[in-house]
């Protein structure tokens, strides 16, 4: 993810107009050889392309928005937006820091991880996008605030999660991605999620796979919080219990991995979930929970005092 602040001012012109590299320029009051620079960033990352068109005087390449959903994203924000200064919110490492907390609630420390940022350049940033309601705090706690910048999140989730690769992209934060696929020949890096529980004596049957790239030994604790992105339904939330409870998973070390890949409020309510005794629940991000069926799959796997 890169986006200065001359790239947000060339793709500002681009989208009310000036479609050539001489319009951009003039625009900006800028050289040619300078805004040709900043058209070429835009266009590696993937928020404009330039088309050939012999019918133009002088210039023969033609700019136009990118069709990736985060450059459209982009491009609505900038009308939405208009008079609000997003220089002072999106660029440099204040996109960076803005992209660590999209998903869900996140602390500090984590941000510090996935950004590379330095915690001094992080509280630089946060007070004013604080002051600006981009993010909210709950105490220790930080993520963008999707009730008065709905499409700041969309367009930052959807430049964070870009991918090309074969699959179905879950999360992604630069070159670390979870994606699924349905046929074999697309696995690649490591197979986590539902697929890796039997490595640690839960199985499970599952059609798809999930894999995180770059490949390496995952631990128990990652591999139970990337199936948090698989679990749609009875079955597969009574799979993770009974995955949790026998590899006696500590809270402790899979609380920062669930805020890392943005499952910190639906890991809470799994929490939440363990300490009820209805038999049947239903929390706002799980799927319903039947103690019956549970209790049925516990004794499978050998589950005790559940």
């Amino acid at each position: 993810m890169k986006l200065t602040k001359p790239m947000l001012k060339a793709f500002f012109s681009i989208v009310h107009g000036d479609n050539t590299v001489t319009k951009v320029a003039h625009a900006l009051c800028k050289s040619i050889k300078w805004t040709d620079m900043i058209i070429n960033l835009l266009e590696d990352e993937g928020f404009i392309i330039k088309k050939r068109n012999y019918t133009l005087q002088g210039s023969r390449l033609l700019i136009e928005v990118a069709s990736t959903s985060y450059a459209q994203k982009m491009r609505e924000l900038l009308f939405e937006s208009s008079g609000i200064p997003l220089e002072k919110v999106l660029t440099e490492g204040r996109l960076l820091f803005l992209a660590a907390l999209s998903e869900d609630w996140t602390s500090i420390p984590i941000a510090v991880e996935l950004s590379k940022l330095s915690k001094y350049s992080i509280e630089r940033y946060r007070p004013a996008l604080l002051k600006r309601g981009i993010i909210k705090r709950r105490k220790d706690l930080y993520t963008l605030n999707e009730r008065t910048w709905l499409l700041l999140k969309d367009f930052v989730i959807n430049y964070k999660n870009y991918s090309t690769i074969e699959g179905v992209t879950h999360w992604k934060y630069n070159q670390e991605t979870i994606f699924e696929v349905q046929n074999e020949k697309n696995i690649q890096g490591s197979i986590t999620g539902l697929n890796a529980y039997e490595q640690h004596g839960i199985q499970v049957g599952v059609i798809s796979s999930l894999c995180i790239i770059p490949k390496r030994k995952l631990t128990k604790e990652e591999i139970f919080v990337h199936s948090l992105f698989e679990i749609n339904d009875p079955r597969t939330l009574h799979l993770a219990i009974a995955f949790y409870l026998k590899n006696k998973l500590a809270y402790k070390k899979v609380m920062p991995l669930a805020m890392k890949y943005g499952k910190y409020t639906m890991f809470e309510d799994f929490v939440k979930l363990l300490n009820i005794k209805e038999d049947k629940v239903k929390l706002e991000s799980l799927p319903t929970f039947d103690r019956k069926d549970f209790k049925r799959i516990a004794d499978m796997y050998g589950v005790k005092d559940v």
